[in-house]
């Protein structure tokens, strides 16, 4: 066994970048190890997760995933994005439901030269993917809606850096996703993450209300309220107090209910809050974290529609203009020209939607109609012109997902190109996810289909599942289950059956809890057909030639194993840093606490390594190690010092003093 030296322990994580150049080196590093067989596959998963990066469906390729705060593009980083991708990559370029990119068919040599040339742009991969803090979403509108208490974009920028390559966030029990919004209309969409803080007003102060345990997925949730308000430099230690109390509580076991969302229900709501506050009482004692004061607007104005299409105004004399990308797909060429035709506008950014569209802000108003004929011309629509299908959403599922079940992605297409025979139905919100985890929102869609595996005559066969009504705030009425080759005259059966029967001060949801499940299954009879039980055609996907066979496993790369007992190394430096902030605020005991820890916390992961029994007092867990490791000299000597250097603090002594050794020893 190799014993390597610890990070240093008091790097400023005030003032972390997005992109950097230590990253580069290390990422280097890294794939070097790997590639070299001294780190095992689940080593390098666990590694490469969190520089953004995932397996796909196809063997030897990759995704890669960029990170992008509040959505907020630079037209710099556009380009960088775009030239990087076409010079390493191997596909087009994807816009998520979490307002970030994706970039698909990498090999694994291009991997490390794709990371150096995106960081040297300004563009960072790091968290955002893996058991970390990924990119915090905010409202598409941030910064220009008439309607904000403060840009929610900025907020997110700030937190994103504030704990961007802290130990307590690299190995989590499972990944935390956050958002922010502007004022209480929440375009952020706050109900459906781990955590969301919503600007808003009380007694004269702006601040936050802050939720949490919202989620999407196979068991969805809405937030439950945290705080009904806190100053917004108490932000970082609210997300610190929460992440506390993720890692001291969720489970390690079973990462597919180790999300905020399982804590609240497993411990009721108010005991969830009381365990948060009770975090957030310690942390409050500790110095608080840098903070740059937001602006912040009076409230007034309308937020307006949350879908952006064509000539947006701003509350300046500028315009931001939204453009329609099919289904969050471009190419790297549509992108930089994109960014060339923007900037030539005026324009000072790009900003990625929710529903997978892009707007660019701060155009000159003198701009605006030459700007939407040449984007015309890239193949992108920013007219603002309304069609049948101008609200789909899809995920990409077993076009590249090793997870997904059905072919989202090419179902989604097929409606694109089916969009007349929608001409005069109703417009709604669909939303198509490939698998139960709902990357493609289908819980929030009028109406949502997701991916799944059934039989037809004993063999299996691809579905979707029918949502009906969902928004944010109430996930849709499940439905039946019907074949991916029905799944367009299933669309064509409700939306006709909609326009007819749905009265007009009525939501799909109504309409749908008024027709009841029975009613749904008379409308649908026509693709439920008792003859299709034996129809081998239904075997096949939407525009595929081969035989359906379902994924090897339903259980994706972060809520998959990782390498044990990393996470307690992190634990062990976040003690270190721990026992300085007690100390500077004179709070010795809790400073104690810290430097027992900082000793017991590697311990516990060596011999969780070598398998043994780590839920030990220390002195067992030191004659364990000795055991162990008896001519391993420079291990016993550094166990050595650490335990005479707690004791030198239990019998007085100043616990910082403590550090060099106790780091020696991680």
């Amino acid at each position: 066994m190799t014993f390597e030296r610890p990070a240093n322990d008091f790097v400023d994580f005030d003032n972390q970048t997005l992109a950097s150049n230590d990253d580069i080196a290390e990422f280097r590093a890294g794939i070097a190890h790997y590639i070299s067989g001294d780190w095992h596959d689940d080593r390098w998963k666990t590694f490469r997760l969190r520089f953004g990066i995932y397996e796909q469906r196809q063997a030897g390729e990759h995704m890669m995933r960029v990170k992008l705060p509040g959505g907020r593009m630079s037209l710099e980083q556009a380009r960088t994005i775009a030239r990087s991708n076409a010079a390493h990559g191997g596909g087009d370029i994807h816009i998520t439901t979490r307002q970030g990119i994706q970039l698909y068919f990498i090999a694994l040599k291009n991997l490390a030269p794709f990371v150096e040339q995106l960081n040297t742009g300004g563009v960072s991969t790091r968290e955002a993917s893996g058991n970390t803090f990924r990119a915090i979403t905010a409202c598409p509108k941030a910064g220009f809606c008439g309607s904000e208490l403060t840009d929610a974009a900025q907020t997110a920028g700030k937190l994103t850096r504030a704990w961007l390559r802290h130990p307590l966030t690299q190995h989590m029990p499972r990944k935390f996703k956050t958002t922010v919004s502007g004022c209480a209309t929440d375009c952020g969409l706050s109900s459906i993450d781990d955590l969301g803080f919503i600007a808003v007003e009380r007694d004269g102060q702006k601040g936050f209300r802050v939720v949490a345990g919202g989620g999407l997925g196979t068991h969805p949730s809405i937030a439950v309220e945290l705080f009904e308000f806190v100053s917004e430099d108490e932000l970082p230690g609210v997300q610190e107090a929460v992440a506390r109390v993720h890692v001291a509580h969720s489970s390690r076991e079973n990462k597919n209910r180790a999300r905020i969302k399982f804590l609240v229900k497993r411990f009721g709501e108010q005991e969830f809050v009381r365990l948060v506050h009770e975090q957030y009482a310690l942390i409050r004692n500790f110095e608080r974290r840098s903070w740059a004061e937001l602006d912040w607007n009076e409230a007034g104005g309308d937020a307006g529609e949350l879908r952006l299409r064509g000539p947006i105004a701003q509350p300046s004399k500028h315009t931001a203009v939204g453009i329609e990308v099919p289904l969050g797909w471009l190419t790297s060429g549509q992108l930089e020209n994109l960014a060339d035709l923007a900037e030539a506008s005026g324009a000072t950014e790009l900003r990625l939607t929710r529903d997978q569209n892009i707007v660019a802000v701060g155009l000159n108003a003198g701009s605006v109609e030459l700007f939407i004929e040449a984007t015309r011309n890239l193949g992108l629509d920013a007219s603002g012109r309304k069609h049948a299908m101008d609200n789909l959403v899809s995920c990409p599922g077993t076009y590249t997902c090793a997870i997904g079940i059905t072919d989202s992605h090419a179902l989604a297409e097929s409606l694109l190109d089916a969009g007349p025979e929608f001409d005069g139905l109703p417009n709604l919100k669909l939303r198509v996810s490939g698998c139960h985890n709902s990357c493609g929102h289908h819980h929030l869609g009028d109406i949502g289909l997701h991916g799944i595996a059934k039989k037809i005559d004993g063999k299996p066969a691809p579905h979707y599942q029918v949502h009906l009504g969902g928004s944010p705030k109430q996930h849709g009425i499940t439905g039946p289950f019907i074949p991916a080759k029905r799944a367009k005259q299933t669309l064509l059966l409700l939306l006709e059956a909609i326009k007819v029967g749905k009265a007009d001060d009525e939501s799909v949801r109504q309409w749908a809890e008024r027709v009841g499940s029975h009613g749904i299954v008379e409308i649908l009879a026509p693709v439920l057909k008792a003859e299709d039980a034996k129809a081998a055609f239904l075997r096949f996907d939407v525009a595929d030639d081969n035989i359906f066979v379902p994924p090897v496993t339903s259980t994706g790369e972060c809520a998959a194993g990782s390498v044990v007992g990393e996470h307690l190394s992190d634990l062990a430096r976040v003690a270190r840093q721990d026992v300085l902030r007690a100390e500077r605020v004179e709070n010795r005991e809790q400073a104690v606490i810290h430097v027992h820890e900082a000793l017991v916390l590697p311990a516990q992961r060596l011999l969780t390594i070598a398998g043994g029994n780590e839920a030990q007092p220390v002195e067992q867990l030191a004659a364990d190690i000795r055991q162990q490791w008896p001519h391993n000299k420079d291990l016993l000597n550094a166990l050595n010092s650490a335990v005479v250097v707690e004791a030198a603090v239990l019998s007085g002594g100043q616990p910082s003093d403590a550090l060099p050794a106790l780091q020696a020893w991680a």
